[in-house]
């Protein structure tokens, strides 16, 4: 199908994620809809050649008219990909549990008993918690005892449990240019402030947006039924290599760890208890299924070529 123009319906657009998603299918001809909140975030989809529509994401009624006008083939939904990183200090996530149930449902009731061919949402490789070379059949595990966690297991399983045409998409920890939490940690290096690291052993799996993108699109060409796979790089890191890596390749020295003795009340005031919750976390995860599948492979096999793509796009503005 991959010479089939498709319509394409996108959720949280204007993210870091969505700009990136748009640009991908247009370049191939695809019909973007973006799907934002304001009039800010709809300037922003079309600078990247996608239509856009302002929409409640928690309303099922303004959603499905989007859906129907676009006349989709098919709908992505990038609106759980907020909490996807370990960049953020998660100020922003309060409730973001209730958030994710909300948009879901909405985007279920939405779609339901419409023409689509294919509903992509996108979840989270952290999903499966303390684990090693983990699988698309690895049973999930809540990191911690977080509402936000727990409510991303229960709408992954709203959509496969749906009698909707849907795949599920888990995504490692995002980054790129096009990440505005990583350009904050470029002012922390030169004020000198450490950061919380976590355990230097703990891994995690990471993936550059352009790849994620390109994932996305691959899914939406092909438009596989009932599937589930895990789109990582091929290099699982801690975030103390990751950051501090990050900061060898802006040609700076390592920034200091927050120790880990800290106590958790002092923590607390630092970073944000779903982010502890993350960090305590080392989890590998094996992206075999789809690479086969698809015969698709990340232009940035590891965090290193990804992180020098990342400071060479900004050039002297990463000074």
């Amino acid at each position: 199908m991959t010479d089939t123009k498709l319509s394409i319906v996108i959720t949280g657009a204007d993210t870091e994620l969505g700009q990136e998603t748009v640009r991908q299918f247009v370049a191939l001809g695809h019909k973007v809809t973006g799907l934002t909140q304001d009039k800010d975030g709809a300037a922003t989809v079309r600078s990247h050649g996608g239509i856009a529509v302002e929409t409640d994401p928690s309303n099922p009624v303004e959603l499905r008219e989007a859906i129907l006008a676009a006349n989709a083939d098919v709908v992505v939904n990038l609106t759980p990909q907020k909490a996807n990183t370990l960049l953020s200090d998660g100020q922003d996530w309060k409730g973001f549990d209730k958030t994710l149930s909300a948009t879901t449902a909405a985007l279920l009731a939405a779609v339901k008993d419409t023409n689509i061919k294919l509903l992509i949402h996108t979840s989270y490789t952290f999903l499966y918690g303390n684990t090693r070379d983990a699988t698309e059949r690895t049973p999930l595990s809540i990191p911690g005892d977080d509402p936000i966690f727990k409510m991303a297991i229960a709408t992954e399983n709203q959509v496969t449990n749906s009698q909707i045409p849907a795949c599920v998409l888990r995504l490692g920890y995002l980054y790129g240019p096009q990440s505005e939490d990583l350009k904050l940690y470029i002012k922390s290096f030169k004020l000198g402030r450490p950061y919380f690291a976590g355990p230097d052993s703990n891994l995690g799996n990471w993936l550059h947006f352009e790849d994620a993108a390109s994932a996305l699109v691959q899914v939406a060409q092909q438009q596989p039924q009932g599937e589930i796979f895990n789109i990582v790089d091929g290099v699982p890191v801690s975030f103390a290599d990751f950051i501090d890596r990050f900061a060898f390749t802006l040609g700076r020295k390592r920034p200091a760890h927050i120790p880990m003795w800290l106590t958790p009340l002092a923590l607390v005031l630092v970073v944000t208890p779903q982010q502890v919750d993350l960090l305590k976390l080392s989890t590998t995860v094996g992206g075999d299924s789809f690479r086969k599948q698809f015969g698709w492979s990340p232009r940035y096999p590891s965090y290193r070529e990804g992180l020098q793509q990342t400071v060479d796009t900004w050039g002297s503005s990463a000074a």
